[in-house]
């Protein structure tokens, strides 16, 4: 079963999915803010701690990209462009 936990990072607060498998006998990790990105881990703990590496990792590469970052608690992270036009990641 699939257990939702509230990741906190610098770029902000994000869920990530959670769940065991027992057929691999791994944690899956999910980030519904970023579909697509999935990791595995031994542990609960670690688990944890790689959905926070991944968001990061996501929040940089949108940060790169010049879009601004919404979290999951509707914070707003990032810089506006000066031609009044950005993008969000929501």
């Amino acid at each position: 079963m699939k257990k939702k936990y509230l990741i906190k990072t610098i770029h902000g607060e994000f869920y990530a999915l959670i769940w065991f498998d027992k057929r691999d006998k791994v944690y899956f990790v999910s980030i519904p803010t970023f579909p697509g990105v999935i990791t595995e881990a031994r542990s609960l703990a670690e688990a944890k701690k790689y959905a926070g590496e991944v968001i990061e990792l996501q929040c940089l590469a949108a940060l790169d990209e010049k879009k601004i970052i919404v979290d999951d608690t509707k914070h707003v992270h990032g810089k506006f462009a000066r031609s009044g036009t950005f993008s969000l990641v929501i």
